[in-house]
C-alpha cells in the first residue's frame, strides 16, 4: 500500500457514485445505441442541462461513454451491461448496489451503536423483486462456474434449493442434468416463476413459498444448495438452518454451499472481509464466514468428506455429504 494507493483508495468513492448515479437517472437506457446532445439527455433524464453535461463529461473520462461533435454516445461495454433493455443488463444489481449505498453512509453511527436489524422495506414485495432481479443478474455472469463447482451425486433425481431466489442455480442445473427435478423455497418466487416459465422447466422445478427455518421441506433430496444465504444470519441460525438441510438429505446425499469464503486469518480475501462488515449493517447477525468455521458446523451436525471449490475471487463451493 503506497500513498497513491491510499488515496485512490480515499477517493474510489467518487466513481463509483458517478457510475451508480448514472444508473439511477437511466442515462444508459436514454442513449441506448445512438449519440445524442446534453438538451436532448437532461429532457430524458430529468436534469438540469449544467449537471448532464458535468456528469456525461465525468462518463467519458471513465470510457463508459463516447464524446464526438457535441454527441454523447454509450461504449459497447455500457450498452451490453447498463442499457436496461439489454438481456445482459446488470440495473437491478446496480439498484441494488445504490441501496447498499445508504447502509456504507451509516455505517460509522451503527459500528458505535450496533446493529440496527433488517430494515423494513426489505420486507416489502416491490424490494424482494428487485433483489432477486439483483441476484439473478450478478448470478448470470456466475452461473456456468458455479455449476460446475456443484457435481451431483451419480443419478440424482431430487434437488432441495434453498433461499434460491431468482432460481438461476436451479435452472443451470436442470439445464446440465436432465432427468433432475427440484423444489425452491423462497420468501418470493415471482422472479423465479418467470425465469422457470422462459427455461420451460415448469415440469421439472417446483417453487415453494416460506421461510426457510419454519416451512416444511420435505426429504430424500439426492442433493441441497444452499447458495449466498448463511451470511444472513449468526451462527446459531446456521446451524439450525443447516440442520434441517441434514434432515432432507438422503443417506450419502451432497450438500453445497455458495458463498463469501474468508480464509482461516478471516480477513482474507479482501472483498470477503468488506462483505462482512456491511453485513454488520444490512442483517440482524450476519457475516462472511471461514471454510473452517462452517466445516466444523457441519461436522458437528454429520456431515463429512468436505470438497473446497473456488469459483472466482472470494466466492467458493464447499461441498460437504450426510453421513
Amino acid at each position: 500500500m503506497t500513498y497513491a494507493n491510499l488515496m485512490r483508495l480515499a477517493n474510489g468513492y467518487a466513481e463509483s457514485k458517478t457510475l451508480l448515479i448514472a444508473a439511477e437517472l437511466g442515462l444508459f437506457t436514454a442513449l441506448g445505441n445512438k449519440a445524442r446532445p446534453v438538451p436532448e439527455l437532461a429532457r430524458a433524464c430529468r436534469t438540469t442541462r449544467e449537471g448532464m453535461r458535468l456528469l456525461l463529461n465525468a462518463l467519458v473520462g471513465l470510457k463508459l461513454l463516447s464524446l464526438r461533435n457535441g454527441l454523447y454516445q454509450n461504449q459497447p461495454l455500457a450498452r451490453t451491461f447498463l442499457d436496461e433493455r439489454s438481456p445482459e443488463a446488470v440495473t437491478n444489481l446496480l439498484w441494488l448496489l445504490t441501496h447498499h449505498w445508504s447502509d456504507w453512509t451509516e455505517m460509522s453511527r451503527v459500528i458505535r451503536r450496533g446493529r440496527p436489524g433488517w430494515g423494513t422495506i426489505t420486507a416489502t414485495a416491490t424490494f424482494r423483486r428487485r433483489f432477486a432481479l439483483a441476484m439473478h443478474e450478478r448470478g448470470r455472469a456466475l452461473a456456468q462456474k458455479t455449476v460446475a463447482s456443484i457435481p451431483l451425486p451419480r443419478g440424482s433425481i431430487r434437488l432441495l434449493d434453498l433461499a434460491g431466489g431468482p432460481g438461476s442455480y436451479s435452472i443451470a442445473l436442470a439445464r446440465r442434468y436432465p432427468k433432475l427435478t427440484g423444489l425452491l423455497v423462497d420468501q418470493s418466487v415471482s422472479v423465479a416463476r418467470s425465469l422457470i416459465k422462459q427455461h420451460r422447466l415448469q415440469k421439472r422445478l417446483a417453487l415453494l413459498v416460506g421461510d426457510v427455518f419454519t416451512t416444511k421441506l420435505g426429504g430424500d433430496y439426492d442433493a441441497a444448495l444452499v447458495a449466498n444465504l448463511i451470511h444472513d444470519f449468526d451462527e446459531r441460525d446456521n446451524r439450525r438452518l443447516l440442520r434441517r438441510v441434514h434432515q432432507t438429505l438422503k443417506p450419502g446425499g451432497k450438500l453445497f454451499i455458495v458463498e463469501f469464503f474468508l480464509e482461516d486469518s478471516l480477513t482474507k480475501p479482501v472483498d470477503a472481509a468488506v462483505f462482512s462488515l456491511l453485513m454488520y449493517k444490512f442483517t440482524p447477525g450476519g457475516r462472511s464466514y471461514g471454510w473452517r468455521e462452517v466445516e466444523a458446523w457441519l461436522k458437528d451436525l454429520g456431515f463429512g468428506r468436505f470438497r473446497r471449490r473456488r469459483v472466482r475471487g472470494s466466492i467458493g463451493t464447499l461441498e460437504a455429504i450426510r453421513l
